[in-house]
């Protein structure tokens, strides 16, 4: 019978027991775990036993990312850690990661961070007591800052590690099964969300045709309104997936609807509701963070900039959504922000 074939990606050396014990664990657990220096990579005798490295990652299904104090070998042409390269194949073949950091490396991390924009010392000439290389907390803030596959957890021993995987692995499972029981109903509501959408649009052409034939509406302003509150509450759909469906226990609708919404959707959420900016920086870009309150949900970066530009920014559709929620009267506006409460 087939069995999930798991990556076990990191420095080898300082974490030699982590591994170990992970190949025991994995075992137990009916998978088969994959350790370069187990012998489990076919080394091709025609390619370099780096590039031998990332071609079994592809192999896998399961990929276990060990960060530690040690930033290990680089890669063969390449200035960046054979465990990175590793982890970006396993993100590009959409193998899911889990990422776990020496709780010590994640405090060296914590104080790297935190003198982003200390002018009096060069973060990067510091000792770190855990960590041997910056580019650990480089790396830290790649998996972070990705779109997918960019949970990390601290760990302190294998017995954090090993309670973190039995949790997710647990969770993959569950989340596969449900999948599986609801692939057919699944088929059933696409064909009607379908049915619904082409309905919609009927509805949408008709409604314009007879406010059009009627002297005394302002058809024009009526069609307008019914889209600003569809598209108002695709805000509050945004921010619910901010906080990965957490409701704003933090704030009331009365705050919500006192609270200035001049200053655009950033600056709106933190007086209204309690989000929090931070400003981070990564190999001399400086990202500014909006992020959840109370540290539910995920931080989305608002804005990136190198050398005082603004180069590129994620908050476009937030804006749109934004703006239109502005735009409806207090009783509409009421209702859409009352979504976001318990």
């Amino acid at each position: 019978m087939a069995a999930p074939r798991v990556f076990i990606s990191s420095t080898c050396y300082d974490l030699k027991h982590i591994r170990e014990s992970l190949k025991y664990f994995i075992k137990n657990m009916g998978y088969d775990p994959v350790l370069s220096d187990e012998g489990d990579v076919f080394y091709n005798p025609l390619s370099h036993t780096h590039t031998s490295c990332l071609d079994e990652v592809s192999n896998c299904q399961i990929f276990v990312l060990i960060i530690g104090g040690r930033y290990g070998g680089t890669h063969i042409g390449s200035t960046e850690s054979i465990t990175n390269e590793e982890y970006r194949i396993a993100v590009k073949n959409n193998i899911p990661v889990f990422t776990l950091v020496d709780s010590s490396v994640s405090s060296d991390h914590h104080l790297y961070q935190m003198n982003g924009k200390n002018s009096e010392i060069d973060r990067n000439k510091v000792k770190y007591p855990a960590s041997d290389n910056v580019k650990i907390f480089h790396f830290i803030n790649e998996v972070r800052k990705n779109t997918v596959n960019n949970a990390i957890h601290p760990f302190r021993n294998f017995l954090d590690i090993e309670t973190y995987l039995k949790k997710q692995w647990a969770g993959m499972l569950f989340d596969f099964l449900l999948k599986a029981k609801n692939e057919k109903q699944s088929e059933v509501t696409n064909k009607l969300l379908d049915d619904l959408s082409q309905a919609s649009r009927k509805t949408e052409e008709l409604l314009k045709f007879v406010y059009g034939k009627l002297d005394n509406v302002n058809a024009e302003e009526v069609i307008s309104s019914v889209s600003d509150t569809v598209n108002a509450e695709k805000f509050v759909k945004f921010i619910l997936k901010m906080t990965n469906g957490e409701l704003l226990y933090s704030t009331n609708i009365e705050r919500l609807m006192s609270t200035s919404m001049e200053n655009g959707w950033a600056k709106y959420l933190i007086d209204a509701a309690d989000f929090v900016e931070t400003v981070e920086y990564d190999e001399g870009i400086e990202y500014v963070v909006l992020w959840p309150p109370k540290e539910i949900g995920t931080g989305i970066a608002i804005k990136k900039i190198v050398d005082g530009d603004e180069i590129n920014s994620n908050k476009s559709d937030y804006e749109e959504s934004f703006e239109s929620l502005r735009s409806l009267n207090d009783d509409k506006r009421k209702s859409v922000l009352q979504e976001l409460l318990p």
